[in-house]
């Protein structure tokens, strides 16, 4: 098994990117359209760039174990790619011999994004999401649009990164001030996730939706069948209480995509007819929904780790994210944030001191504690950013043979105010011992046919909602509504 909790993101890479902004930007040929248009990168450097940079994406999300299902999801994928510019003759070599990789990413969350280079990431969540294969299809051939269209490359010419914007992953990193912190500091903020912040204009975004159009037309899939997907993304962003979910930020309005996706599908002839939904529900049977509490789950201001069997106190009222590499709890106005991840080092003292003579930090006190009779060592002080002075506490705790980090960070004007709630919050590490959170199971999608006509609200009566879904997330997850009268006969998605 993967380690659950992995080690935090280190600069290097970073660097590499601010070495490839640093050039004044290339002419590149967009292979959607034909047209040129201007890059920050090469074809070789995309490449590169995309390389180191799913090596972070993995470690930040963690992949999903389904060999099965990442199979199937690479051969549609392989199909999709087959009828694009891709393999067209005239298209250089150096893009041909590119090999694209298609990954599925133990994440909750439903979305789906490509990095230059060819790298292509679906969730488990987008997955429970879609119905059939034609509607994969479309996902797919969008992101490998962005790809072929070099998207990555053109929108980093546009935005001009400064060399400090693109060193977030150093140590302490980001930004402190105006009464927030920023989302990526501490480590948490690789380059993998920099360049997805780097927003495709509504122009791309149209590009890749006729892109990933026409590629599954040419495959032979129905891609209006994508359109219902479109309508759960506008249903998922209204429950949410946004306009738009995040992640589509500048993507065209859900909405308005139902209405063209259809209307670019009709122009093929002939049209595709391929759906293909009982395979594509045959491989997500059985998948994880919602959030996988063997990777850390949180109850009553506890956040338990099954896995690694350690649980952690955080703040009344702060907010709080988990993923495979770290967990973040955030103070509700933005003044304040504590990170949990795996530190490098042998030792809990090599590893505070270790920080505590990284370049800009100036550290006030440190010295070897104990946290619940676990060898420990705690550093405090001060770390320069670009923005002003950032106070930090540190505490490095040895732990099950691994070295645990947890990291508070404030502005230095407001040490004094938090350093106590950091302190014990990393004094509330203890190991986890109490078989109901130990032996706390996922809740996974169950297919099923129903054998008289029913609703899916009747059909969820009984059955427990896992963390992050609700009767209405399910229902859209099924495209339908919860009180749809459904015949006989039709297959759902249900939690099991």
């Amino acid at each position: 098994m993967m380690n659950p909790l992995r080690l935090a993101f280190r600069p290097a890479l970073s660097l590499v990117l601010v070495a490839m902004l640093s050039a004044c930007g290339t002419t590149n040929v967009n292979y959607v359209t034909g047209e040129q248009q201007r890059g920050a990168y090469t074809w070789a450097q995309e490449v590169q760039l995309g390389t180191e940079a799913d090596q972070q994406i993995q470690a930040q999300f963690g992949l999903y174990d389904d060999p099965s299902l990442t199979a199937y999801v690479e051969r549609v994928a392989q199909d999709v790619l087959s009828t694009s510019a891709y393999n067209d003759p005239n298209t250089p070599q150096e893009i041909k011999n590119t090999p694209f990789y298609f990954r599925v990413l133990d994440s909750p969350v439903v979305n789906a994004f490509a990095l230059p280079g060819g790298y292509v990431y679906v969730t488990r969540g987008l997955l429970a999401y879609l119905e059939n294969e034609a509607q994969l299809a479309v996902v797919l051939g969008h992101e490998i649009g962005h790809v072929l269209g070099r998207h990555s490359s053109e929108q980093a010419a546009r935005a001009q990164l400064s060399q400090f914007g693109l060193l977030g992953a150093a140590v302490l990193g980001g930004v402190v001030g105006g009464g927030r912190v920023a989302e990526g500091i501490l480590n948490y903020g690789g380059t993998g996730l920099q360049l997805l912040q780097l927003s495709y204009g509504r122009d791309a975004e149209r590009e890749a939706d006729q892109a990933g159009v026409a590629y599954a037309e040419f495959a032979d899939y129905d891609a209006s069948e994508a359109a219902r997907f479109f309508v759960s993304l506008q249903r998922l962003s209204q429950q949410s209480g946004q306009s738009v979910p995040s992640f589509l930020s500048t993507h065209p309005d859900p909405g308005e995509r139902a209405q063209t996706i259809p209307q670019l599908a009709a122009q093929y002839d002939p049209q595709g007819t391929e759906v293909n939904a009982a395979p594509f529900l045959a491989q997500i049977q059985g998948i994880v929904l919602g959030e996988d509490p063997r990777q850390g789950f949180t109850e009553g201001n506890r956040f338990y780790h099954p896995e690694l069997r350690f649980v952690l106190s955080y703040p009344n009222g702060w907010q709080t994210q988990n993923s495979p590499s770290a967990f973040l709890m955030g103070e509700p106005n933005g003044a304040a944030v504590i990170q949990l991840t795996l530190a490098q080092g042998t030792s809990a003292s090599s590893a505070g001191r270790a920080l505590a003579q990284q370049q800009g930090v100036q550290a006030s006190s440190s010295g070897a504690v104990s946290v619940n009779g676990y060898p420990a060592y705690r550093v405090e002080g001060t770390a320069q950013q670009q923005s002003g002075a950032a106070g930090f506490s540190a505490t490095f705790i040895e732990y099950g043979g691994q070295v645990y980090q947890i990291l508070g960070l404030t502005a230095a004007g407001s040490f004094g105010q938090y350093a106590s709630v950091f302190r014990s919050t990393a004094g509330s590490f203890d190991r986890l011992t109490d078989s109901r959170y130990l032996n706390r199971q996922p809740s996974r999608l169950e297919v099923t046919t129903v054998n008289s006509a029913t609703t899916l609200q009747a059909l969820l009566q009984g059955r427990t909602i896992p963390g992050g879904e609700t009767t209405q997330s399910i229902a859209i997850m099924n495209q339908l509504d919860l009180t749809t009268r459904i015949p006989a006969g039709t297959t759902v998605k249900l939690p099991g």
